[in-house]
């Protein structure tokens, strides 16, 4: 498996809200996924969620570097390229042992996708052994290539102002066909090998939630993600909806 999937694997992403921080509860209180989530089995907006998980990967591949809201420290990308009643929220590009913060402000009555973390395995790469085996088709190759560095993935918690959502692997997806992505040229290095800068066959295997719409003020979304190839990451997004 090339290095630049494993880099992809524990890419986590945060997310935030909260009308006044909430504090944790003592207890550890639940949210109510029902409230706060669309269903893991829902079709947001008329797409399924593998769907909108391929469509959030398509908008981070196809911002330049020095516009990429993945790469961004602050948040002050957050808005490039967003339209649609869906605002993606990008993971934070970081290394393996890691923690960041970011902060955003999203139009009122957007739902929300957090792009948790996933592999993009895109074709063809540099690599000459990067091939099907004989009889396999382009997808089960990729597909079967994705599963397994994310299925190195141990540990994810979400919460959303200081209540931690359920179930949190419950929200894994991925491509059920190829789909085709184009990334920018200038994310070839910094962030994956494989990019032509011309549309390329890919699958993406993933962790995704849809928020529903947050209510006006401010909101805390953390996520901290742990894997056995020694990743550990928690990010934390302060997001503003007026």
């Amino acid at each position: 498996m090339q290095a630049s999937r494993i880099a992809q694997v524990l890419a986590i992403a945060l997310a935030a809200a909260c009308a006044g921080a909430v504090p944790v509860h003592a207890g550890g209180e639940h949210h109510s996924n029902q409230r706060v989530l669309y269903p893991r089995d829902a079709s947001p907006f008329g797409k399924s969620m593998s769907t909108w998980a391929e469509t959030a990967s398509q908008w981070v591949y196809a911002q330049p570097y020095d516009r990429s809201p993945l790469f961004d420290p602050t948040g002050a990308n957050c808005a490039v390229d967003q339209h649609g009643p869906v605002w993606y929220i990008a993971r934070i590009a970081g290394p393996p042992v890691f923690s960041g913060t970011r902060q955003c402000s999203i139009p009122r009555g957007k739902s929300v996708l957090l792009y948790i973390g996933a592999v993009v395995d895109s074709y063809p790469c540099p690599d000459p052994d990067f091939e099907p085996a004989p009889g396999q088709s382009l997808y089960e190759f990729l597909r079967a290539d994705a599963a397994a560095a994310m299925d190195t993935v141990n540990r994810l918690e979400v919460s959303l102002d200081g209540r931690p959502i359920r179930d949190v692997f419950a929200y894994r997806y991925a491509s059920e066909n190829l789909f085709a992505i184009k990334g920018d040229p200038s994310l070839r290095l910094p962030f994956d090998g494989c990019i032509t800068g011309a549309w390329q066959p890919a699958v993406v295997d993933g962790f995704f939630m849809m928020f529903k719409p947050l209510s006006p003020g401010r909101h805390t979304l953390i996520v901290h993600g742990t894997n056995t190839i020694g990743h550990d990451k928690t990010f934390t997004y302060y997001l503003t909806v007026p």
